[in-house]
C-alpha cells in the first residue's frame, strides 16, 4: 500500500502551509511567494497520493469479500446424487415413457 508517499506529501504540504502562514504573518514576501506557488502542486500531489491509497483500499476490500465468497460451501441440492460415487443405473427406479 502506498502509504510512503501519502506521508511525504502530507509533511510536505503542513511545512509548506506553515511557511506559508509564517511569511504572511512576519512580512516576508519572498518567502511567502515562494510558499504560495509551491502550495498548489503539492496540494495536487497529496490528493494523488490520497487518491492512490484510497484506491488499494478498496482493493484490498474487494480480495477480501472474493475470498470470503469463495470459501463458503455450495450447498448441493437435495435430488443430486453423491458425487464420489460413479452412477448405478439399477440403483435408479425411475421410469422414462417414451
Amino acid at each position: 500500500m502506498p502509504l510512503g508517499p501519502l506521508g511525504v506529501t502530507a509533511l510536505l504540504a503542513a511545512l509548506d502551509w506553515g511557511a506559508w502562514d509564517w511569511a504572511t504573518n512576519s512580512n516576508q514576501t519572498t518567502v511567502g511567494l515562494i510558499a504560495g506557488l509551491l502550495m498548489a502542486p503539492i496540494a495536487v500531489a497529496f490528493a494523488w497520493s490520497l487518491m492512490r491509497v484510497l484506491i488499494a483500499l478498496a482493493r484490498v476490500a474487494l480480495q477480501r469479500l472474493s475470498a470470503q465468497s469463495h470459501l463458503e460451501p455450495v450447498p448441493a441440492p437435495a435430488n443430486a446424487p453423491a458425487t464420489g460415487a460413479p452412477f448405478d443405473i439399477e440403483a435408479q427406479n425411475e421410469r422414462i415413457a417414451a
